[in-house]
């Protein structure tokens, strides 16, 4: 017997409940929270011929929590299975249940709003900060840093982990294992992520036709949100040109993969891109953080513009009763005007996966943006030593190596130097 999505939903939500945590690895932070949640509520929503469209409507989940899609499409950092991201599934059917149990974790689980809501509660308390420091003439980007991992700490604790304030890191809830393998959030990953994710929507909406049912086009539309957390993150600088899966698989360990590829995300989200698409629109792509900064502007309407196509071609399934409708959504999408070796408007890729020579290719010279050489011979634990003693290591890099078995040779290596972090070591080598 073929199982439909309405069948599979509760399997989900069974394997998702019982799934067990795993050990932290650094991850790269996608748009902010709040971030998320302003593009989602911007999209105009359509429940008949005659509407003339709602923003920031709630979605009525079947566990009870009243969502907006901006509050949906901001849950992807939160809700996936741990150490099983969506667009890694070994077939079609595997990525739709991984999608599946991810969505089902908070729209179905009965103990999710609870949880949900004070995620929520602390986005909410982030776009308040944006919106009082803007007031006052303050740049988005000095409010981010004033707020600090602040959030991402209570998002750890919330979800799980730990609270302090000064060892949160080394205590990962869902939150922190999430970005263990946030692959679904940097480049054809998230598209694979975020079409799963559609296409199921569009389905539920053909649903929501033969039944005249409006709840099932509402969910069709939070299934749409949740999928449209990829999509977002796929225009933002540093996740359209990171080879994040290769850095992983190729570099051995795998976490020194993962940090490595967070300098280049930092690279990228800081300078920008030039992007073009299939339509012809050509832009700069500007990284995470900066969606509310006045230069960014066409960035945002590029990423808008897209949402909204995405939601319309719900409606459409809902109003014509199938999933065939003009989907067009990949045209709009940003492609980097210079890929691998090719760099001349913008600073040259740290690292990039060659296709053809299936290589992982890193730039000669790490502290020149501009260098336009590249090197096969390398090495991942020298080249993270370069990077840290140029550029630091961040806390969250330091505390993967704290939780890994990296954990002695990067102390040797003076890669750990945050007190706490040192002092955490030290105590537990004493039980």
């Amino acid at each position: 017997m073929k199982l439909s999505w309405q069948m599979m939903l509760p399997l989900c939500l069974s394997v998702y409940l019982s799934h067990s945590t795993i050990t932290f690895a650094a991850g790269s932070p996608s748009f902010s929270s709040a971030e998320h949640v302003a593009i989602g509520n911007n999209i105009n929503l359509y429940f008949d011929s005659d509407d003339p469209g709602h923003m920031a409507t709630p979605l009525h989940m079947p566990n009870g929590l009243n969502l907006t899609y901006g509050d949906i499409v901001s849950l992807g950092d939160f809700y996936e299975l741990v150490n099983q991201p969506i667009s890694q599934g070994q077939s079609e059917a595997e990525r739709r249940s991984r999608f599946l149990a991810a969505f089902s974790s908070f729209a179905l689980n009965p103990n999710a709003p609870t949880e949900t809501t004070q995620i929520l509660n602390v986005i909410y308390n982030e776009q308040k900060l944006l919106d009082d420091g803007i007031k006052r003439g303050e740049k988005p980007e000095d409010i981010y840093k004033s707020i600090g991992h602040e959030n991402d700490r209570q998002f750890n604790c919330i979800t799980g982990g730990g609270c302090s304030p000064s060892t949160w890191w080394l205590e990962p809830g869902r939150y922190l294992n999430l970005a263990n393998m946030d692959y679904d959030h940097f480049g054809e990953h998230a598209w694979i992520s975020y079409s799963t994710g559609h296409q199921l929507a569009l389905e539920q909406a053909v649903v929501a036709h033969q039944t005249g049912d409006l709840k099932k086009l509402e969910m069709a539309y939070a299934m749409n949100a949740f999928a449209c957390h990829f999509l977002t993150d796929r225009f933002s600088a540093g996740h359209i040109r990171t080879p994040r899966v290769e850095l992983s698989e190729q570099i051995t360990p795998g976490t020194v993969g993962s940090l490595l590829s967070s300098y280049m995300h930092g690279e990228e989200n800081v300078n920008g891109l030039h992007v073009h698409n299939l339509n012809g629109d050509k832009w700069i792509a500007y990284g995470d953080k900066s969606y509310f900064s006045p230069q960014t502007s066409y960035h945002r309407n590029m990423i808008i513009a897209t949402m909204q196509n995405s939601a319309d071609q719900i409606f459409a399934a809902y109003q014509q009763g199938t999933t065939q409708v003009n989907d067009n959504v990949k045209d709009f999408i940003p492609l980097p005007d210079e890929t691998g070796n090719a760099a001349n408007l913008d600073i040259s890729p740290l690292f990039y996966w060659d296709d053809t020579t299936k290589k992982l290719m890193r730039r000669s010279d790490m502290q020149n943006l501009n260098d336009r050489h590249w090197t096969d011979n390398w090495w991942g634990w020298s080249t993270l030593l370069e990077l840290q003693k140029e550029r630091g290591l961040s806390d969250e890099a330091q505390a993967t190596l704290v939780l890994s078995s990296l954990r002695d040779q990067a102390l040797q290596a003076g890669l750990i130097t945050n007190k706490d972090f040192i002092a955490y070591i030290r105590k537990n080598q004493q039980h």
